[in-house]
């Protein structure tokens, strides 16, 4: 399927969102999620999850 019908396809429908995680970082431990849209692969890192450390506040 090419692009274009899938970038259309999406802005028409919606996107199908899943949760992806990020990658394990060195101290063993997930750095959080992120949406990726299952047919134009359109990813949105606002909207899922980030592990925050102690002390910051957002």
């Amino acid at each position: 399927m090419n692009n274009l019908k899938r970038f259309t396809t999406c802005k028409l429908a919606g996107h199908d969102w899943i949760k992806v995680a990020y990658p394990t970082g060195s101290d063993g431990e997930r750095a959080g999620m992120f949406l990726r849209c299952r047919r134009c692969a359109k990813e949105d890192h606002d909207a899922g999850s980030v592990a925050r450390g102690p002390g910051i506040v957002g």
